[in-house]
């Protein structure tokens, strides 16, 4: 994403930017270490069912969400762009959140 700016300054609208940016480094941080998001983490996270990868014009997610902030429930859902996603362990995290990811029949665990 590039932001044009002129003149001096101050920037406001950069300040969300940063924030959004910095919450994503630190969780993708955490993720490299190993740490991934508790059930806790991902409790108030949208969840995406019926989604699948799509790789323009950034790699993101579509799906139907669920408790999404701004989308209605039952809706069609593309993610901003994705950063990391675990399928098995039910999670992706874009730049703007984490989303719980329904399970899909070609990647479910024979028990």
């Amino acid at each position: 994403m590039s932001i044009l700016h002129r003149g001096a300054g101050p920037f406001p609208e950069l300040a969300s930017l940063a924030y959004k940016l910095g919450k994503l480094a630190e969780d993708l941080e955490r993720i490299s270490k190993g740490e991934h998001p508790s059930e806790s983490d991902l409790q108030n996270s949208p969840i995406l069912f019926e989604w699948s990868v799509y790789i323009a014009p950034v790699p993101h997610l579509v799906g139907i969400v669920h408790g999404h902030p701004y989308l209605p429930d039952g809706g069609i859902c593309h993610t901003s762009e994705l950063y990391t996603f675990d399928p098995v362990s039910g999670y992706a995290r874009t730049l703007s959140r984490f989303y719980r990811l329904s399970v899909r029949p070609e990647i479910e665990t024979v028990q």
